[in-house]
């Protein structure tokens, strides 16, 4: 027989292997095994949206959406049974210029590397660009518009209409996040809405294809608000639009047609994709409650990569974190997509950022076959259930706010910012006590990244409101900030004094005996800018002290090993605060009741460790150090 005809028969054989199926009990108990006794419960995460994630996910907890089929009812599964094979995703980056000539010709040399989408900032045209130049030679038939008008939908409407052409896509504009953003809201909506409505009516004018009222829950998202919060805010201000288009005479189902949603999407990537399969499923529900057809409650989605967590150092990660972002977006099933350059944040880009930006919706379609898949992650059981409580608190949460008497009550009340503040203060507090990484802010900065303040971030509203009615606005708040701003104290410190601040480390006997801790210590310090001096490994307290009287630092910090503590530290701290009685010193590493005693009863201030709250932390090292 030859080898390759053996080959063959025990590849069969192989096959027709079967391997007994283990049960769940069985699983669990070889998992509480590799854990050493404890429970697997011990697995189990607890997210911002209250859902509690399991370790395991089986067929029996994925719910009925797996059995669901792609562009049907309720329409999880995307609104089209064909996914992106018939229409891909359209790459909406701005384009901009310093000119509308200018901002012409970059629109024709990115259309010709990918871009598919006809997208300028509506600054453009609010600070005085002609609409015919911005269009000159460009293919209206066969490129769609998507535009944020911001406020000056009314205003720009004889501009579009005097266009010779087709003109199809979104030009859209979401009022109600303009009021949420400049803090101010109509004393009479009904009078605005009644313009409103003839706006939207002008523009259908213009073609009856066009979208032109934008669902903005990126203005939720930014804030902080959790992926319930966004989803259920986002579906009650299109309730609301619902309820005033009503008013003034236009059909429900004429006003569901020229929506789309935008939802921003950060870096929880299985926590979005659930998001916008459920935000689908929602939106095509209550069709039921208005009495329509489900067909024009099919969801169009804008997706747009987070600005909350983004950041100005170790820049470059932001490409990681877009590029995950604008992946789960594509996986969830989206029309739009916009992603920011990895300089976003300083508030301008340049070229060769935005090029990567939109290289990334290429890299999706083309190399990673997004495109080739209809809901790729349908039948996941992980997915599947998520989409289910996510899609069921989200629920609860709009019942909550239809109780309260609609969004914009709930917004008077002050009820959906007082949420949200609540759930950013709990996402900031996790990055402070580094539970959650930032790389190259929180955790494993780079010392020698020096970066500029950004600009000052500006409400980038134009509606007018007439009479208005205050309310506490949300604002844009970047998790990284509370580190940044210790950074860029500590950087303006060292151009005005020639270094940076300093602690010092004082190390105990070996290196392999002070290494972790001294590692610890520098990352955590180095997150505000700090530098650190370590001492050679010290034996003795008197050679502690003489490294001490060398650097005259005002503060320091003991590193060792457990075994070192016990042995050397209280006498070294002893000695150090007596002959240098100002000085501040910390030590690195929880430790034994007993021994923190002792140690604080030698002159230790605080011990510094994982529980740490590293932004106060570094807040009071840099008031001791005079960074004002």
């Amino acid at each position: 027989m030859s080898i390759r005809k053996r080959l063959q028969m025990e590849l069969k054989d192989v096959k027709n292997i079967s391997f007994p199926k283990p049960s769940l009990e069985e699983w669990k108990v070889a998992v509480e095994t590799s854990l050493k006794g404890k429970t697997v419960d011990k697995l189990r995460t607890n997210t911002y949206e209250g859902v509690v994630l399991q370790p395991l996910y089986t067929q029996q907890s994925a719910g009925e959406g797996q059995a669901e089929l792609p562009g049907s009812f309720p329409y999880t599964r995307g609104i089209s049974a064909t996914g992106y094979h018939t229409q891909p995703w359209l790459a909406c980056q701005p384009v901009s210029g310093a000119t509308a000539e200018e901002a012409n010709e970059n629109l024709k040399a990115v259309l010709n590397r990918g871009q598919n989408a006809i997208t300028y900032p509506v600054e453009l045209l609010a600070n005085g660009a002609r609409l015919p130049r911005l269009l000159k030679d460009l293919p209206l038939e066969s490129l769609p518009f998507f535009i944020d008008l911001k406020g000056k939908q009314k205003d720009l409407l004889p501009e579009f209409q005097a266009v010779e052409g087709k003109v199809s896509g979104v030009l859209a504009e979401d009022a109600i996040a303009e009021w949420v953003l400049t803090g101010q809201i109509p004393e009479d909506t009904d009078s605005y809405f009644a313009e409103w409505a003839k706006t939207i009516q002008g523009y259908e004018a213009v073609s009856a294809d066009l979208k032109t009222i934008l669902i903005k829950t990126s203005v939720f998202h930014n804030g902080g608000a959790n992926a319930v919060q966004e989803l259920a805010y986002g579906l009650a201000v299109a309730v609301q639009y619902l309820i005033e288009g009503q008013k003034q005479g236009l059909s429900v189902e004429s006003i569901a047609d020229k929506m789309v949603f935008s939802f921003a999407v950060d870096s929880n990537y299985f926590m979005n994709i659930a998001k916008l399969r459920a935000a689908r499923r929602l939106w095509a529900g209550l069709s039921a409650a208005f009495e329509a057809d489900s067909e024009h409650f099919k969801m169009n989605i804008h997706a747009l990569t987070s600005e909350v967590t983004e950041t100005l150092y170790d820049q470059h990660v932001n490409i990681l974190r877009t590029a995950n972002q604008a992946f789960a977006a594509a996986i969830g099933g989206i029309q739009y997509l916009q992603i920011n350059p990895f300089d976003h944040v300083f508030g301008e880009t340049n070229d060769f950022s935005a090029r990567i930006a939109r290289n990334t919706h290429l890299i999706l379609k083309e190399e990673a076959h997004i495109t080739q898949v209809v809901d790729p992650a349908g039948g996941s059981f992980y997915v599947e259930q998520l989409t289910d409580e996510i899609a069921d608190q989200a629920w609860a949460k709009f019942l909550e706010v239809d109780a309260a008497g609609g969004i914009l009550e709930a917004l008077k009340q002050n009820i959906v910012q007082a949420e949200i503040a609540e759930v950013f203060n709990k996402k900031a507090q996790n990055a402070a006590l580094r539970k959650e990484s930032i790389i190259g802010t929180n955790v494993y900065p780079n010392p020698a990244d020096e970066v500029k303040a950004p600009k000052a971030a500006e409400v980038e509203s134009y509606v007018v409101v007439n009479n208005p009615t205050s309310i506490t606005p949300i604002k844009l708040k970047r998790i990284a900030e509370q580190f940044e701003q210790l950074r860029l104290r500590s950087a303006a410190f060292k151009e005005n004094n020639g270094e940076a601040p300093k602690v010092g480390l004082i190390t105990l006997q070996e290196l392999k005996s002070y290494k972790p801790r001294v590692d610890f210590v520098k990352g955590l310090v180095a997150a505000g800018g700090i530098e650190t001096v370590a001492s050679e490994g010290c034996h003795t307290s008197e050679e502690a002290v003489a490294y001490v009287k060398e650097t005259q630092l005002p503060i320091y910090c003991v590193c060792g090993s457990d075994e070192a503590y016990g042995e050397l530290a209280e006498q070294v701290v002893a000695d150090v605060k007596a002959a240098f009685p100002e000085t501040t010193i910390y030590v690195a590493g929880k430790q034994a009741e007993e021994l923190e005693k002792a140690l604080q009863a030698a002159g230790v201030k605080e011990f510094v460790h994982v529980k740490t709250n590293a932004a106060d932390m570094l807040t009071e090292l840099l008031q001791a150090l005079g960074v004002n």
